[in-house]
């Protein structure tokens, strides 16, 4: 995977330094509270714009797993799923990647989901209790695919998240918030579509986590997750958006016309879709003197 150019590397780390060091301050590494709080080696890992630690574990973290126990609970709970995988069908005995990534797919839904419900992203939720929504859904498959050698690919479109397997121009796609497992043609050739990284995934979680925050008008915690999703997924207005609402429901007009303008500069090309919101902004903000 490439990194960001240098420049532009640092760019981001000062961005998000400049808009979200006050909410972020109580995670500090060298706090005694801190070390059994895997969020702060999550935050340490992302700081050069690429994840290193296994997928599984880094969205458990952004699903809310705080200590070094509960990551081992569902390590756990994830490692008997691929032990009951590997006894009960064939997948062990084929080298097909196509075969073993259905035999996967077909025996978590049919053993392992049972139900669907749109904002149940919590990866937890769905070990626990055998329920999620396309997002946790797709991370668990993930997961297990790569355990026995399969590289999914998870694709993102507005609303939505589907898995795919491509090799060799062979194509085989996966729906799991549906009974029969069929991605629909409309979703396929949706324009926007776009291949996820992992570090996407992981803040899909946080963004999740950051609308039912500001859903239960809880701000603070709500621009906290938003910047979090920012360092996993820095070119994404929709997580400004939720920031920029967190601030205005505080009428924090100053903040979220500085928050607007910085990303801006980083990102110039989301001026005309972010214009309208800009100028509604400073006209709010009576100290705002920048302009676009």
């Amino acid at each position: 995977m490439k990194h960001f150019p240098q420049a532009k590397k640092w760019c981001i780390v000062l961005f998000v330094l400049l808009i979200g060091c006050h909410s972020l301050q109580h995670i500090d590494s060298n706090d005694e509270k801190s070390q059994n709080n895997l969020e702060v080696s999550l935050i340490q890992d992302i700081a050069d714009t690429h994840l290193d630690m296994p997928f599984g574990e880094a969205c458990l973290i952004a699903s809310g797993v705080k200590t070094a126990k509960k990551m081992r609970e569902y390590r756990g709970k994830l490692n008997h799923l691929i032990y009951l995988i590997g006894m009960e069908t064939g997948v062990a005995k084929t080298n097909d990647p196509f075969e073993k990534a259905q035999i996967i797919f077909d025996w978590l839904q049919t053993n392992a989901n049972e139900g669907t419900y749109k904002d149940c992203y919590d990866v937890r939720d769905t070990l626990n209790l055998k329920i999620g929504n396309c997002l946790s859904y797709a991370v668990r498959f993930t997961v297990i695919c790569r355990y026995y050698g399969v590289d999914v690919k998870n694709i993102f479109i507005p609303g939505h998240i589907y898995t795919l397997l491509e090799i060799n121009g062979q194509i085989r796609y996966f729906e799991h918030t549906h009974s029969d497992g069929i991605v629909k043609k409309i979703d396929k050739d949706v324009l926007q579509k776009k291949v996820m990284r992992d570090e996407d995934v992981v803040a899909e979680i946080y963004l999740y986590r950051a609308h039912n925050a500001n859903n239960d008008l809880q701000y603070e915690e709500s621009s906290k997750d938003c910047r979090l999703a920012l360092m996993f997924k820095p070119r994404d207005s929709r997580f400004i958006i939720l920031l920029l609402d967190n601030y205005i429901a505080k009428k924090n007009y100053h903040e979220a016309f500085l928050c607007l303008n910085k990303y801006l500069d980083l990102y110039p090309d989301d001026k005309k879709s972010l214009n309208n919101t800009y100028n509604l902004l400073q006209r709010l903000d009576k100290k705002g003197e920048n302009k676009l």
